[in-house]
């Protein structure tokens, strides 16, 4: 099949080495936090009317999606794939703004955020609510890199082959930390 008419866009994340319990817990109680912010920030008079134009196609939950995209994970060891036009999809190009994703190249890496404030919510669900169009349709891809679901099968083949001792230093490296 040729990539070029495959419409079904991927996103290629990369996790950390596979067990590091000490990254998901971090990872999960951060998601945990964002899950908390964003319902006051969804319910604040002020951020109302954006809250209800981005909840009209879907209804994020950071908790959520944050378990799913483990449980994703654990298909792999090494990384997994999400539907950029999926409920998940949505949630990642939110969390991305966030930082709980780290871009390299045409993937991503998992990343505890440093910081997480109110503001960093409200900054990625304006950030997404802008992208909606006439029809208030959400575009994921204004904010995100996606490939073709069969090139990002390849890719992550390819890192499923990478020596993990090797994948986890280049992580440590970028993300600027030795215990992602």
């Amino acid at each position: 099949m040729d990539e070029s008419k495959d419409d079904h866009k991927y996103v290629l994340v990369e996790g950390p080495s596979w067990g590091d319990a000490r990254f998901y817990g971090g990872w999960l109680l951060k998601a945990a936090r964002a899950e908390a912010l964003w319902r006051q920030v969804r319910n604040s008079p002020t951020f109302k009317d954006a809250a209800e134009r981005l909840t009209v196609a879907f209804f994020p939950d950071f908790g959520i999606a944050a378990t799913i995209m483990l449980a994703y994970l654990r298909r792999n060891f090494v990384s997994f794939t999400i539907p950029l036009y999926g409920e998940e999809g949505n949630e990642f190009a939110m969390m991305t703004e966030m930082g709980f994703f780290v871009r390299t190249g045409e993937r991503y890496k998992m990343a505890i955020p440093k910081r997480l404030k109110m503001n960093d919510i409200k900054s990625a669900a304006l950030k997404f609510v802008q992208t909606a169009d006439s029809k208030c349709v959400l575009h994921p891809e204004y904010l995100v890199a996606a490939v073709p679901k069969k090139r990002a099968e390849r890719m992550q083949r390819r890192l499923r082959k990478t020596d993990d001792s090797r994948r986890c230093a280049d992580r440590a490296i970028l993300l600027g930390n030795a215990s992602s």
